[in-house]
């Protein structure tokens, strides 16, 4: 009750003013303690497309739980979204984006016809492969394609099916990624074979497929033939000469042509007897008389000596020998070195070589032999092939130094994710003490003085001390205060005047 008087004592605008000033301070100390007391947000979900993120920003409303959309991530409250996952997990979002098996739930087998349904599976199949795919690391997006052909009634042969991966990836897939999708889908769909099924992405071309060897394009070959070569130069130069005194550029030239080879070989000197084979002929021959010449009167005997005899023999050896034979059939992929070229730059400064010599050339031209034959070696360069190597020294531009910022530490990152709580609970506690001892406390404190005063005029004192303190109204003239209170107490002021006479006396009669 006398703090309500004490306020009923003060006059209208000094209690417009109290009241304003009152309500501003709850105004900011319940700003504050909304700001500090804050549930901590926690990310729902992240990486939707705009379709889906729409449904689950929808829902989220309608169930009432508040969120905060940064970039392509939803956060919501940390204590609720457990609940809120499983509360829309149950409602079936975020929906996929991708259909498998649920494309069959809306079939019915007794409106659509066998090629109807035919196509609904393989599209199911296709999306079910696609989910599991999306699910390898690296993998952004991926569609799955399957020719699968239906047998004709008519067809001896089973049709062999098909199928293809298109994916998209931040980085290439190796090559064990690739065989391992390519085995996925083959798995998967009867009677399809591994190779198959072609694995493409549109960025770095075919990664795995029918009759693709494991040889990666020539570009590529080139550039990591030359990136392993500069790598490897510059360490050997920095252990001389040290980090940022050599500049290497290495050119590979590879070959883009696929060549086929075939030879073969015989050696005499290893000749076999193989068969051996032996032909005797004779031929003998006897001739008679021939037509009826005079001789043809005579007696018997005389007539005999016309009749003749030959004999002749042949005689052949065919001897057949086993050669050895050696047949070789190389194939040139695309890919092999056909040409390096190697120019080095090195800091003349960081030689050590004393310019003012006067057979610094000399020192020059050696160096500079030393090191072209150091990195002709550790290069493997091959003057037959065609090789090349360039070595200048030259004096290097100083290069601007390059602030580094430190990555921030722990207590740097907890300072910068709460600072501006510390700062608004800190602000809350100063507005609290300046509220509690500027304000409530003379109140308090004046209203027990008032409580005390016994007369009418000590209550309106009071209640005038009351506004003095609330609004730090000038303190009093002394002397005008010294006045009201030697009339307030004529006999102690008396009193007090005596004693300081006397004493003023004895200080008199001492002197």
């Amino acid at each position: 009750m006398d703090f309500i008087a004490n306020l009923r004592s003060l006059s209208l605008q000094r209690q417009i003013i109290l009241g304003v000033t009152v309500l501003g301070v709850l105004a900011a100390m319940t700003f504050l303690v909304r700001g500090t007391m804050k549930e901590p947000m926690s990310l729902l979900y992240s990486g939707l497309d705009p379709v889906r993120a729409g449904e689950v920003i929808n829902e989220l409303e309608q169930i009432g739980v508040s969120y905060d959309i940064r970039g392509e991530a939803i956060f919501i409250p940390a204590n609720v979204r457990d609940k809120t996952r499983f509360a829309l997990a149950r409602d079936g979002l975020p929906r996929q984006t991708v259909q498998g098996y649920e494309l069959l739930d809306d079939v019915n087998g007794f409106s659509v016809t066998s090629e109807m349904y035919n196509a609904a599976y393989w599209r199911a199949k296709e999306g079910e492969l696609t989910r599991t795919i999306l699910t390898t690391p690296g993998v952004d997006s991926a569609r799955v394609h399957i020719g699968a052909n239906l047998r004709s009634g008519f067809s001896r042969s089973q049709p062999t099916p098909t199928a293809s991966v298109t994916l998209s990836s931040a980085r290439r897939l190796s090559n064990g990624q690739a065989e391992a999708i390519q085995f996925l889908v083959a798995l998967a769909v009867s009677g399809l074979n591994p190779e198959d099924v072609v694995v493409i992405d549109p960025r770095h071309g075919i990664l795995a497929g029918p009759n693709k060897e494991i040889v990666e394009a020539p570009s590529v070959v080139a550039e990591t033939q030359a990136g392993v070569l500069e790598q490897k130069i510059k360490r050997l130069l920095a252990a001389r000469l040290g980090d940022g005194n050599a500049e290497v550029s290495v050119s590979v030239d590879v070959s883009r042509d696929r060549q086929t080879i075939s030879d073969v070989r015989f050696d005499p000197e290893s000749r076999v007897v193989r068969s051996r084979t032996t032909n005797d002929a004779t031929e003998t021959n006897q001739g008679g008389a021939g037509n009826l010449t005079v001789a043809s009167n005579l007696p018997d005997g005389a007539g005999a000596g016309g009749q003749s005899e030959s004999t002749r023999k042949n005689s052949g050896e065919t001897i057949a020998y086993e050669l050895n034979e050696v047949r070789t059939q190389t194939e040139r992929l695309p890919g092999q070195i056909e040409r390096v070229s190697i120019a080095v730059l090195l800091n003349e400064q960081a030689l050590g070589l004393d310019f003012a010599a006067p057979n610094i050339a000399e020192q020059l031209e050696q160096t500079r032999a030393d090191f072209e034959a150091l990195v002709r070696n550790a290069a493997g360069l091959d003057s037959v092939r065609g090789d090349t190597i360039t070595i200048e020294l030259m004096p290097f531009q100083e290069l601007p130094e390059v602030e580094m910022t430190p990555a921030p530490g722990m207590m740097q990152r907890l300072i910068e994710q709460h600072l501006w709580s510390a700062v608004q609970a800190i602000f809350l506690g100063v507005i609290v003490l300046a509220l509690g001892f500027g304000v409530m406390r003379p109140i308090f404190a004046n209203s027990g003085a008032a409580a005390r005063t016994k007369s009418g005029d000590g209550a309106s004192g009071a209640g005038g001390s009351v506004e003095d303190d609330l609004f730090g109204a000038a303190p009093s003239d002394p002397i005008d205060y010294l006045k009201d209170y030697t009339r307030e107490n004529q006999e102690q002021t008396a009193a007090l005047l005596q004693d300081w006479l006397k004493e003023d006396r004895k200080i008199a009669a001492n002197e």
